[in-house]
């Protein structure tokens, strides 16, 4: 079997389905964009440089290092990402930065499809990045397989609407150039959705959505996502402090930032809580001005040291309106850290009574009240960190490696008993 998989990233879920297919002796090409090579032509750049510009620059082009594709393996299409990079860095504006990475998709789609696709027997591609790929696929008789890390686009712009309807501090000057985009790009998803034989996705949950979006159930199959190795035990967490609270990822309005912004204010808890935020601040202006003082917002953080502050940290709150997995929980989890997550998470699978609590998304009262729960039930708060252990230790990346490749051999020997 000659498998593809192309992801215009370094995402780990991507890199998890290489290895699965690697290890099966499946795995041809992992087409990607750009990689980071300690070793490559970026790193011997970087060594004229200043040695203070060149260790901020290391240290951000890490991010994007294979651990898990074999290198041998890797082909990589930079081109196209640099620009995106270079808009991000100059901040180009959403439009401008919008339509590189539109172009960069476009673009790496179809040199998937040109270059990759003749001769595979299978090809593994990403939503919103398969049309071409999928098109040619079917003129070549190789599987299609679709995998889905998202819940479906149409409910995902229906909360939009209606969060921006009640805070209208979340109003953008950019939201029409977004909604004039939407339909051509819906119809794209739909079209690779349709196009595809296998469709995997990330949780229960994210199945769910797109088959009640359209989406053919038969051609579903779910590969719930893993958590990294575990630490051996919790940290010593001692109920002294102030209650410390974190949140990862980026502080937008489909993380349900708004919300949690709402419930701390709600909380008021004073000093007897803190509420630190790692990742890259989303909102606009006018809607940050609900904080406190005692929220922190620390920027993006290395991989190292936000799991350094998970050990340290009492719960993580996950309130997203709308997510396909989470894997911040997972990842929170195998440090030892309790979760706050909603409902509308597919990362919710992992949380019990033993390692967090699952709260009604886009409902701050619910979310203030299990933060309560959390400042005045400390012992059983820091009794949950082993359960988040436990919980991070069942669900481990090998585990999904393994459901991956049961469901695609079952599949593809369905298709073999019909074809």
């Amino acid at each position: 079997m000659r498998s593809v998989v192309a992801y215009p990233g370094n995402m780990e879920h991507a890199q998890q389905i290489a290895r699965a297919l690697h290890d099966e002796g499946w795995l041809t090409d992992f087409v990607t964009t750009f990689v980071w090579r300690p070793d490559g032509a970026a790193a011997a750049l970087l060594a004229r440089l200043p040695e203070r510009l060149a260790t901020r620059a290391r240290r951000e082009l890490s991010r994007r290092a294979m651990t898990q594709a074999p290198a041998h393996l890797v082909r990589a299409h930079p081109k196209w990402e640099v620009a995106r990079s270079i808009a991000l860095k100059a901040r180009g504006g959403p439009r401008l930065v919008d339509a590189v990475w539109d172009r960069m998709i476009h673009h790496f789609d179809a040199t998937v499809a040109g270059a990759y696709v003749a001769g595979a027997d299978t090809v593994h591609a990403f939503e919103y990045s398969a049309r071409e790929t999928f098109v040619r696929a079917g003129a070549e008789g190789v599987v299609r397989v679709l995998h889905l890390a998202s819940l479906a686009s149409r409910s995902f712009e229906e909360i939009l609407a209606r969060e921006k309807a009640m805070w209208k501090e979340l109003e953008s000057p950019h939201d029409s150039y977004f909604a004039r985009k939407f339909p051509r790009r819906q119809a794209r998803r739909d079209e690779e959705i349709a196009r595809a034989d296998i469709i995997v996705a990330n949780s229960r949950l994210t199945a769910r959505s797109h088959i009640a979006a359209g989406a053919d159930a038969a051609k579903v199959m779910v590969a719930q996502l893993g958590a990294p190795p575990p630490i051996a035990a919790p940290h010593p967490r001692d109920g002294d402090g102030p209650l410390v609270a974190v949140w990862a990822g980026s502080f937008s309005l489909g993380k349900g930032a708004h919300y949690m912004l709402e419930a701390w204010r709600n909380l008021n808890a004073g000093r007897a809580a803190r509420l630190d935020v790692y990742g890259n601040v989303a909102l606009p202006q006018r809607a940050r001005a609900l904080a406190t003082d005692t929220v922190a917002f620390r920027g993006w953080t290395p991989r190292a040291a936000l799991f350094e502050a998970f050990r340290r940290a009492d719960v993580l709150v996950f309130p997203s309106l709308s997510d396909g997995y989470g894997m911040v929980v997972a990842e929170a989890m195998a440090q030892g850290l309790p979760a706050i997550v909603s409902d509308m998470a597919g990362a919710a699978d992992l949380v019990d009574a033993d390692n967090g609590l699952i709260v009604p998304a886009a409902d701050p009262r619910a979310l203030t009240d299990a933060l309560r729960w959390c400042l005045d039930n400390r012992d059983r708060l820091r009794a949950m960190r082993h359960g988040a252990l436990a919980a991070a230790r069942r669900r481990q990346w090998s585990d999904f490696r393994g459901d991956l490749m049961t469901g695609l051999r079952a599949r593809l020997a369905d298709r073999a008993l019909t074809n």
